[in-house]
């Protein structure tokens, strides 16, 4: 597995950096804390993640919960009507790995987020960051 490059950005809440994956242009992971967030703070944490990937020019990124709080349903809807769309617009974004380690939970958040998506988007869930990577790199 390809580790982290230093991170992008960081709060107590989650830490975003690029992982270098050649032969592709890699991607973004961000790592989430057990931290309870607001919902201000959740979408500057996104607007984070979207600035990583324009910068690294990378349409992939894993997501690792690590008992992350639940997402209020203001940001679910918000993810789902603009933060995605955005970026498979602006950005190509097409792949997200979900590392869970109570997957009903995140599965039930990603179906909301994706429901009324127009532009396909690829994700798929993972129990470990090894396979996440491994699933980002194919």
């Amino acid at each position: 597995m390809n580790l982290p490059d230093s991170p992008y950005f960081q709060s107590p809440a989650a830490t975003i950096s690029h992982v270098s994956a050649l032969p592709t242009s890699g991607y973004i992971r961000l790592d989430w804390q057990p931290v309870a967030s607001t919902p201000a703070e959740l979408r500057a944490i996104y607007e984070q993640a979207f600035q990583a990937m324009r910068q690294h020019n990378t349409p992939s990124l894993m997501t690792v919960h690590n008992n992350r709080p639940p997402l209020p349903a203001e940001i679910q809807g918000w993810l789902g009507e603009v933060w995605v769309p955005r970026a498979i617009r602006e950005l190509g974004f097409g792949r997200c790995a979900v590392v869970e380690v109570n997957p009903p939970q995140s599965r039930q958040v990603v179906h909301t987020v994706t429901a009324a998506l127009e532009e396909p988007l690829e994700y798929q869930f993972f129990s470990t960051p090894e396979a996440a990577d491994a699933w980002l790199r194919s």
